[in-house]
């Protein structure tokens, strides 16, 4: 039951923190925001990429916890 709870808490922490990183990049450098396109890449594109990650690695605590 961690383990799943970890790779949800993961997922989501991941994509959140993946999602707000590129938005912050991308205010930072100026990036067109035409009709937010950009801002629809970074969370429907980046963020599950980053959610991916996290959800792996919120795996590999949980088990690493267990031993």
């Amino acid at each position: 039951m961690k383990v799943v709870l970890l790779l949800i808490l993961g997922f989501v922490l991941g994509w959140v923190a993946t999602s707000a990183a590129a938005l912050i990049y991308g205010e930072l450098t100026h990036v067109s925001q035409f009709e937010g396109a950009y801002a629809m890449g970074a969370i429907f594109a980046l963020g599950p990429l980053g959610g991916v990650v996290g959800g792996i690695l919120g795996v590999i605590l949980a088990l690493r916890g267990r031993r």
